[in-house]
């Protein structure tokens, strides 16, 4: 087994610095293949604050609150619709405790006051080139209404849509939800529905 810390970063050089930072690193880590150190490696890492996401779901009606907005990565890589389906979400800023987070970027996004919170786990979306980490979390909320949301200081158009479990899970196995914290929310969702839905319908 390799050891972490064994690991070393021989250089690093900024390329870029605004809304996140780009960075060209060079390390040499311990190598799985034999004893001693590997080749040094020179990756391009994109280094962004951490983020929250969180599905947020109404119980007593057995519904799924989802964001709907557009998303230039999505535009950018040519896919025909990037106005996505996903989760509330947002960075955390500095200092703030994530759960906090949440239920900043669920009022600012969603007008919706998150009741509960059970953590579903920590993920890197794309660790091959950047150090982005996602705190995934299920949010209860006791009431929502469709609607226009998001800062407008930060460009976000949020159109909300209320939808029935039985057809965020649909849309789920239909490939028609492609944001991947929202697809892993879902799948913990659907492992967890029935049990996540009788110990909230009680409070």
């Amino acid at each position: 087994m390799a050891d972490p810390s064994k690991t070393r970063i021989i250089s690093r050089k900024i390329e870029f610095e605004g809304w996140h930072k780009l960075e060209t690193v060079v390390v040499q880590t311990d190598s799985l293949r034999h004893d001693g150190p590997a080749q040094p490696m020179s990756r391009e890492i994109y280094h962004c604050k951490p983020v929250v996401a969180a599905l947020l779901y109404l119980p007593e009606t057995d519904q799924i609150l989802f964001n709907e907005q557009f998303r230039v990565g999505a535009f950018m890589a040519g896919d025909a619709n990037p106005w996505l389906y996903e989760c509330c979400a947002g960075l955390i800023d500095d200092g703030e405790d994530p759960e906090a987070a949440v239920h900043r970027e669920a009022m600012e996004e969603t007008g919706c006051k998150v009741l509960d919170l059970e953590f579903i786990g920590k993920v890197y979306p794309s660790p091959g080139g950047s150090d982005e980490v996602f705190l995934l979390y299920c949010g209860r909320i006791s009431a929502a209404e469709a609607g226009h949301y998001g800062l407008a200081e930060e460009s976000e158009e949020i159109k909300t849509h209320l939808v029935s479990a039985a057809e965020a899970l649909r849309l789920l196995d239909e490939g028609r939800i492609t944001n991947a914290a929202t697809v892993i929310c879902l799948h913990w969702f659907a492992r967890n529905h029935q049990q996540l839905r009788n110990k909230w319908s009680r409070k």
